[in-house]
């Protein structure tokens, strides 16, 4: 083979290796994205209501007795109680594995959800998180209501 010949082979041959590594780096990319929107879908779709949620293994459930919690796509949401509502903000990080909730002072109740929790176990109509609050482990299940 001659040197033209290895020239034109090298260059075909990395030309193939740049390809495949922007390829899987695209494809990493779309799959991130894919996540992303699937947490996004599953918290927006509908409203949820507390079901389980410990302190220090201490159930404290009843708390939350009579709240539903609508997650929106603008990164708000709400905590509704009868005919009260009180706004707050929620992100979630899908290479973490988390979701970040803030609510205003005010309610000590939902002041308890103002942490990152790691997303333990999650399906379309449950969401299941650990998180430490000042020491303590937290354990919290969301199901759709």
């Amino acid at each position: 083979m001659n040197g033209h010949n290895k020239s034109i082979l090298t260059l075909f041959i990395a030309s193939i290796l740049l390809t495949f590594v922007s390829c899987e780096k695209v494809k990493q990319q779309v799959q991130e994205t894919v996540a992303e929107d699937l947490i996004v879908t599953i918290m927006t779709n509908g409203r949820w209501i507390v079901d389980v949620f410990a302190v220090a293994a201490v159930d404290v459930k009843q708390e939350f007795s009579g709240y539903e919690f609508q997650f929106l796509k603008d990164g708000s949401v709400e905590a509704v109680k009868s005919t009260a509502t009180v706004k707050g903000t929620w992100k979630s990080d899908k290479t973490a594995m988390t979701i970040q909730a803030s609510f205003p002072p005010g309610n000590s109740s939902l002041q308890r959800l103002n942490y990152t929790w790691f997303i333990t176990k999650t399906g379309t109509t449950s969401v299941e998180a650990r998180s430490e609050q000042h020491g303590a482990i937290s354990t919290m299940r969301l199901i759709k209501k």
